[in-house]
């Protein structure tokens, strides 16, 4: 392959800023390692720009087709019971777009003990959420065994795709499964946004809220949603609209999109956030202006905050949870940030001031997301191409536009670095997201985040912080952080269901209702038998 001398702004070639040398992954790898209290200050340092950034390309073949530590984790058995004190995030999308046959796009659900045994079925935890649904996500959930009942409260960071496509799927399969209940949409307010002119149009504001999307979803899954009716999908004695707000701090009384009946599944419920708050004052004090959901019964506390990504709206969010029913129980908690350019918000989220003694107490899990370098991200995506080659036909023009995106949307290796620097307590686990995981991507981003900790120790891969990929799961207690990876199939079929008692009569009286039969063929002894053989 041709060498391209093509020169950047330092007079250095494109190839020079890529090479040099790192760490290597597969010394790093700790098996069900248990992460401890990740101690340490912040650190001051800014290093200067470095002449090479050591991602060591070209690199070897196979170390662009594995991430190889998720293997020393130890297995992770799908529907195993939360602890009391346990907090459980599961990872099962973890890649910006397109989908990759070993990430699929974001999302992450999170669990707090302890767990409710069912009599029609595995049970559930006493509190779940799913932060961000992007597409081909379902099959990772049906993998590991989360059933629609537990996915009833979605909190969606942001209106792209890649974190709200699969939102689809289920809202129109869960109540023909085990949701019986209304599925509850929690995101960003109308950016406030107004476009330019464009073509014939005149300047004008877009109805571009969590709500809007709502009334269009329910719209469009009209068809859907009566095809599917002859099913019941409700239950006696579902909670009020006044109950529910009540019972998870809600700012107004949560109302459907649609006409369904209130606690219908089909029932489509938007809590719109104000994104813009921080929970602060004009003083800077805490005034809690950003609770999203806050439910004493379980414990768990929601926050809300802006972030910097594409356009105005985007947020991300701090969950909160300590068991109520356990005196002095510790609080842990976890920072999802979604996708955001290094910002400052995310920061004050981390070191987690207590407001009543005014010390950082930092925070268990940290969720931010990391892109990689144009070059790099140009790069991957070109076919057979191992180092950054500017003699091949539209690299410029790839280079150029990851550059943009970059630009308007997401964190650098290195911004990442100095991102953590600031923290202050360290997060106990600092986890990135948003990352097409590799061992040469990897060992490239890790040797970027180091830069910003030339002395000392601190953060040490695989303890300090991980590179989540699809079906890793953290089990979070205050005596540790076990990390772990689904062992499931490929081949699963639908997870276990808690099935609801009490269902009532479907809108359909009949699987036929809907149908014109006149040109079915009918069972019976000359065609085919009803029970499926």
């Amino acid at each position: 392959m041709k060498k391209t001398k093509k020169k950047s702004s330092e007079g250095l070639t494109r190839r020079d800023l890529l090479k040099g040398s790192g760490v290597i992954l597969g010394g790093l790898a700790l098996g069900g390692a248990m992460i401890g209290g990740g101690a340490g200050k912040a650190h001051a340092h800014a290093p200067s720009c470095p002449a090479t950034n050591g991602c060591h390309y070209p690199v070897r073949p196979d170390s662009t087709q594995e991430y190889t530590y998720p293997r020393g984790l130890g297995d992770f058995t799908p529907d195993t019971p939360l602890d009391a004190d346990e907090m459980r995030i599961t990872f099962l999308g973890t890649v910006f777009p397109p989908n990759r046959r070993a990430q699929q796009m974001m999302s992450i659900f999170v669990e707090v003990g302890p767990w409710i045994p069912e009599s029609n079925g595995p049970g559930k935890a006493t509190d779940s959420f799913v932060f961000d649904c992007g597409a081909g996500v379902l099959a990772n959930y049906a993998a590991m065994g989360i059933s629609f009942g537990r996915m009833d409260k979605i909190l969606i960071s942001h209106l792209h795709a890649d974190h709200m496509s699969d939102l689809s799927a289920i809202y129109c399969f869960g109540p023909a499964n085990d949701r019986k209940s209304p599925l509850y949409v929690f995101g960003q307010g109308p950016s406030g946004v107004q476009s330019p002119a464009w073509g014939n149009n005149p300047p004008k504001y877009y109805d571009d809220g969590t709500k809007d999307f709502c009334e269009c979803l329910r719209k469009a899954m009209r068809w859907h949603s009566e095809s599917f009716s002859f099913l019941p999908s409700n239950c006696q004695g579902y909670p009020t609209a006044a109950e529910i707000q009540a019972s998870w701090g809600l700012k107004d009384l949560p109302e459907s999109v649609g006409d369904d009946p209130w606690g219908d599944g089909y029932a489509l419920v938007p809590i719109q956030l104000d994104w813009w708050k921080n929970g602060k004052g004009a003083n800077g004090k805490p005034n809690g202006d950003n609770v999203a959901y806050y439910n004493k019964e379980t414990g768990v506390r929601i926050t809300h905050f802006p972030v910097i990504h594409t356009r105005k709206g985007s947020m991300g969010y701090k969950l909160e949870w300590t068991n109520p029913t356990v005196l002095g129980a510790p609080m842990l908690s976890m920072i999802y940030t979604s996708d955001t350019r290094p910002e400052t918000n995310c920061i004050d989220e981390a070191n987690n001031v207590d407001p009543s003694t005014g010390k950082a107490r930092g925070v268990d899990v940290f969720i931010h997301e990391m892109i990689l370098p144009p070059e790099l991200l140009a790069m991957k995506n070109y076919p057979g191409m191992t180092w950054p080659d500017y003699s091949k036909p539209g690299f410029q023009n790839a280079v150029q536009n990851a550059a943009n995106i970059e630009d308007s949307s997401h964190t650098p290796q290195g911004a990442y670095g100095y991102v953590l620097t600031q923290i202050n307590p360290h997060p106990r686990l600092a986890v990135i997201a948003h990352f097409p995981t590799e061992d040469d991507t990897v060992k490239c981003a890790m040797n970027s985040v180091r830069a910003h900790f030339p002395h000392g120790v601190y953060p040490v891969f695989g303890r300090d912080i991980i590179w989540s990929t699809d079906l890793m799961v953290l089990r979070v207690k205050k005596s540790g952080i076990t990390q772990l990876m689904g062992n499931v199939s490929d081949y699963t079929f639908a997870p276990p269901q808690n099935v609801p008692p009490n269902q009532k009569t479907p809108k359909y009286p009949t699987p036929t209702a809907q149908l014109d039969t006149s040109t079915l063929i009918d069972s019976g002894p000359n065609t085919y038998c009803d029970n499926g053989y």
